[in-house]
């Protein structure tokens, strides 16, 4: 009498495993090519919603609001606002300095060390000055000061796959957009020229 037998040979069982761990192999590469893109992405979009909250400031307080930023390698930068039309540096960690970046007691900085996955690899504003720079924002209409000055900051995913650029007109528009496309995130246009 022949018994039918439940289970797996060991043949089926080894096949099994040989497609779930190619299947993995393929699947990790995908899934942190995708975690750098949303990194990237989230990191842009906070240093944007600093610098609009920067303008915003500047109008609600009817006084100028100047953008401090410093750079000195991918890793090493800082972007600060104080108010008034001088800026503040955003290196400086004493809060009783009067180059602390802060509005109204509050502070007012974003530092690389909170961003682990980003690196930025540019910072321009209109001014001729490599390294530390700063921008303003004007009380009335949010443009900045003095009149034609821009600013931008590529920003680039830890593994060099995507770049974000983000930046401010004379008219004070921020926009964030592609500045490479063989590099580029889903959902942002190409940065014009």
């Amino acid at each position: 009498m022949l018994r039918n037998k439940l289970g797996f040979t060991l043949i089926e069982l080894l096949v099994v495993i040989t497609i779930i761990s190619i299947a993995i192999t393929m699947a990790v590469p995908t899934w942190e090519r995708a975690s750098q893109k949303r990194r990237l992405t989230n990191a842009t979009e906070q240093v944007a919603a600093f610098l609009i909250t920067a303008q915003s400031q500047a109008q609600k307080r009817n006084r100028p609001v100047s953008l401090s930023y410093h750079h000195s390698g991918n890793q090493d930068w800082c972007v600060g606002a104080a108010l008034g039309a001088v800026g503040c540096d955003c290196t400086e960690t004493d809060t009783s300095s009067a180059q602390y970046c802060s509005i109204n007691g509050n502070t007012s900085s974003i530092q690389a060390e909170s961003f682990q996955f980003l690196s930025l690899i540019a910072a321009s504003d209109g001014q001729p000055v490599d390294g530390d720079s700063y921008i303003t924002f004007d009380p009335i209409r949010g443009i900045l000061q003095p009149i034609g000055d821009k600013l931008s900051f590529t920003f680039e995913s830890t593994g060099g796959y995507f770049q974000l650029q983000l930046r401010v007109s004379p008219t004070g528009l921020l926009t964030i957009c592609n500045p490479d496309e063989s590099r580029e995130v889903g959902g942002y246009f190409i940065c014009a020229a």
